[in-house]
């Protein structure tokens, strides 16, 4: 199998799976974006007033446009959020069905591609490309959409290098649970036991210990407890892939 360096460590396995938003993808740039293009679409279909209720909620400030990273937008599974949206619309009058089917379209995210390309962290597209050079068969598992994270990686031409994406919809609960993880393991063909799942927050470690990976890589610098399986890097671009001979 395919090996990694890290931590002064050898990881021999198969399958690298991955989060999306703040392990590859600049997150605090996406949800700013994301959440101004949310909060101008619920304006457009159901008022100010709504917009207005939603923004708090969500963790949106749209006077100084910023983005509470710890907030329901950044954190929470798309669904949750939505439902957040449909609520706030509902306060202004609407009936809860109405309300929901404003919200679903104001949450068409895909729309809001047209206008925003996503960043990769630096060094990601690259040691992304030596890591399937390697022999790793490469995955993503995150709390949205596959759809949208699909629509995501055509428009950073990344779409090839992923064999499975799964989302929200592949799963009946999101992290921090480990359906996700399993959904995509089975995607993949490709056992827990012989996957290594690249996240950037506790939950992360969370979902991947009860999927029983082989280990767990977080990213950044979020507090973590400590555990035998679980290494830190600064970046995605730091981990040294060895070739499969």
């Amino acid at each position: 199998m395919p090996k990694i360096r890290i931590s002064g460590k050898e990881l021999s396995f198969r399958f690298a799976l991955f989060d999306l938003d703040g392990t590859l993808v600049d997150d605090e740039d996406r949800y700013r974006s994301l959440a101004a293009f949310r909060f101008t679409a619920i304006k457009a279909r159901a008022g100010r007033k709504a917009a207005d209720i939603w923004a708090p909620l969500g963790g949106y400030d749209p006077a100084l446009d910023v983005i509470d990273m710890s907030g329901p937008i950044a954190k929470t599974a798309r669904r949750e959020d939505m439902a957040l949206a449909a609520a706030s619309i509902y306060l202004t009058g609407c009936s809860w069905h109405e309300a929901r089917a404003i919200a679903e379209d104001a949450y068409a995210d895909a729309a809001q591609l047209r206008n925003y390309r996503p960043r990769l962290y630096p060094g990601v597209e690259e040691n992304l490309k030596r890591l399937k050079g390697a022999g790793f068969t490469l995955g993503i598992a995150t709390n949205g959409l596959s759809k949208v994270t699909l629509e995501l990686l055509s428009a950073l031409a990344l779409t090839e290098l992923f064999s499975v994406v799964a989302g929200s919809e592949d799963a009946e609960n999101t992290k921090p649970a480990p359906d996700l993880i399993l959904a995509a393991c089975k995607k993949a063909k490709i056992p827990p036991s012989k996957t290594v799942f690249f996240g950037d927050q506790p939950v992360d470690i969370t979902a991947a210990e009860a999927a029983r990976c082989s280990a767990v890589v977080i990213v950044g610098n979020a507090s973590i407890r400590q555990s035998p399986k679980v290494y830190r890097v600064s970046s995605v671009a730091e981990i040294t892939p060895t070739r499969e001979s």
